[in-house]
């Protein structure tokens, strides 16, 4: 078993929860209102809108060139995909920027924002490691 395949094995029955819970379900059955989903995409391109600021902050602090063109381009990703992804939603919505970015933070977006934010502009590139799973994480679920 790989390195990873262990860490995998040892969330097993969290991750298992995780796909359990009723906003996954509705998510992949088709069946979640289209108000909480909504809810969802904008406190997502809220979170985004920081966390692409966190990797870019923490490629300043890289040590190495190519750790830094590795999070630029990790923070460039954030804001291109993702957009490109929530901008089609907005505009089935009829949303402007000034819409979605003028809504305001839930807690469950503002708490890993500040910690994003507090973390990347206080800690050594080292410790800040910790930060890019996010980014990573979301593909899985």
């Amino acid at each position: 078993m790989t390195f990873t395949e262990s860490l995998w094995a040892s969330i097993g029955d969290i991750y298992g929860k995780i796909l359990k819970h009723p906003f996954i379900q509705g998510l992949t059955e088709g069946t979640l209102d289209e108000e909480a989903f909504r809810f969802y995409v904008i406190q997502d391109a809220l979170y985004l809108k920081d966390y692409a600021r966190g990797l870019a902050l923490l490629g300043a602090k890289a040590p190495q060139d190519q750790w830094l063109m590795m999070f630029a381009e990790h923070a460039r990703e954030v804001i291109v995909v993702e957009r490109a992804l929530h901008e089609g939603f907005f505009r089935d919505w009829q949303m402007g920027d000034e819409d979605v970015y003028s809504a305001p933070m839930a807690p469950t977006s503002v708490i890993p924002t500040c910690t994003t934010a507090r973390l990347a502009s206080m800690r050594s590139f080292i410790s800040n490691a910790a930060l890019a799973p996010g980014r990573f994480s979301r593909t899985s679920i």
